[in-house]
């Protein structure tokens, strides 16, 4: 999901989350899709429910009050959940063409003082101030353009005028903040503040690719974008070899894929992305074994807040790629009272049924805690998941991972004995091809 829009009062009120699809880095503003967008009704008390589009209605911008109807209709418009029996819903704001925006308009040409556009509209006629038409499209001065673009104005042969916002877009690879503006070389972010983080790429006839290196080189893929305004991403030590598919505009998590850090190239620009901040404290003098992990994640449970629990989760979760090991690998017996001798207070327990009581919850609640964390261990993959065909070219290293754990569990072999390659090969399968190898291990 790319972007929501929301209206709010002190009443219900409607929110729009709109996929990449319907975005193009020409047109300022999102443009509906019904098929593409999410439609939630949202109350006060802060509930937040998803409905289908058979629950959406729709009136034209300026239309009477009670003017609804069950289809959209073109131009501006406003669309609103039904609630519940009376209830008043305020409704939300979007932009309807009758088709995608990336069918609506093509850049022809684009050059370092025009830029020509060509559109595909069947519904009506398309005007753009100061555009020259010709044969090639409609041919704009790049100067013209002011900050907020260049007025489109669209007359529907059925329907009312209206006008949306031609923009010239940033070719190449580009990393927002939460306020929009452009990063470039190095850039630290917080685990907590990677969300507020975007990815964009718009490519053209000389620029339709870039390069990813994650986790200091330990993967290098190449990210080629499609006519389907796609990125395929590509493995680049194994010849090319499709690894999945994202949108070309998106969370910057999605490109990380899971890593730590990553070097990305696009020409001659250059984004160091380093995750920092959040990470815990101590971390680095940790031994990676399953009761120094457990005693570890101990001291940070006991000394944080209950109620931030899934903070700390997060931030655990974290050392994961860091330190090339998973939570999951841990067993129970590895966080057992046994192993936590000098961290939590035992002494004398048998003459204070208060301390001992105290105690015995603190370890219910680690106990709980460490069980939801390598399960989330356990289901977390990369975004970038490989298909039925990279699996069966990857089968033998697959099943060679999926032994090692085996044994792991088996006692017949510590993973924590492997060096750091082998636990990132595991790490990697784990990950990129989570159901044939969980399907394996769970055999």
């Amino acid at each position: 999901m790319a972007t929501k829009n929301t209206i709010s009062t002190s009443s219900a009120w409607t929110e729009l989350e709109f996929s990449a699809r319907c975005m193009s880095p020409y047109i300022s503003t999102p443009i509906y899709i019904p098929e593409e967008t999410s439609y939630f009704l949202c109350r006060p008390d802060g509930t937040r429910e998803q409905h289908r589009l058979t629950f959406v209605v729709f009136r034209a911008e300026g239309a009477a009050e009670d003017d609804w109807e069950d289809d959209p209709m073109l131009g501006r418009l406003q669309m609103a959940v039904l609630g519940d029996d009376d209830e008043e819903v305020q409704p939300a704001d979007a932009v309807y063409l009758g088709v995608s925006p990336d069918r609506f308009v093509k850049v022809v040409r684009n050059d370092d003082n025009e830029i020509v556009f060509d559109f595909t509209w069947h519904y009506g006629n398309v005007e753009i101030d100061r555009a020259e038409r010709t044969d090639e499209g409609y041919v704009l001065r790049k100067d013209d353009f002011g900050e907020d673009g260049i007025a489109c104005r669209l007359i529907p042969r059925k329907g009312n005028p209206f006008t949306i916002r031609l923009t010239i877009p940033y070719v190449g690879f580009a990393v927002t903040d939460a306020d929009g503006q452009h990063l470039m070389g190095d850039i630290n972010i917080t685990h907590n503040d990677l969300a507020s983080y975007r990815y964009a790429f718009v490519g053209d006839n000389n620029n339709d690719r870039f390069q990813i290196s994650l986790a200091d080189g330990k993967l290098n893929y190449m990210c080629v974008l499609g006519d389907d305004l796609r990125l395929s991403i590509r493995d680049m030590r194994d010849r090319m070899s499709l690894v999945g598919e994202i949108d070309a505009e998106g969370p910057l998590s999605d490109i990380l894929m899971g890593a730590h850090s990553a070097l990305i190239k696009n020409k001659s620009s250059r984004w160091r992305v380093q995750l920092t901040g959040e990470e815990v404290e101590g971390a680095d003098e940790v031994e990676l074994n399953g009761v120094a992990l457990a005693r570890f994640a101990f001291s940070v449970f006991n000394n944080a807040d209950a109620a931030d629990e899934d903070a700390i989760a997060q931030r655990l979760m974290a050392m994961e790629q860091k330190y090339a090991f998973q939570w999951f690998w841990l067993s129970e017996d590895d966080w057992s009272h046994e192993h936590l001798e000098g961290l939590i207070d035992m002494e004398n327990l048998d003459d204070d049924p208060e301390k001992m009581m105290r105690q015995a919850l603190l370890f219910n609640r680690y106990e709980t805690f460490m069980k939801r964390l390598t399960a989330f261990s356990y289901i977390s993959q990369n975004p970038i998941q490989g298909d039925q065909l990279q699996a069966r070219n990857n089968k033998r290293k697959i099943a060679r991972c999926v032994r090692r754990i085996q044994a792991h569990r088996s006692g017949e072999e510590s993973v924590w004995t492997l060096d750091e390659e082998a636990r990132n090969e595991i790490i990697h399968f784990f990950s990129t091809f989570h159901r044939e190898f969980t399907a394996a291990l769970e055999e």
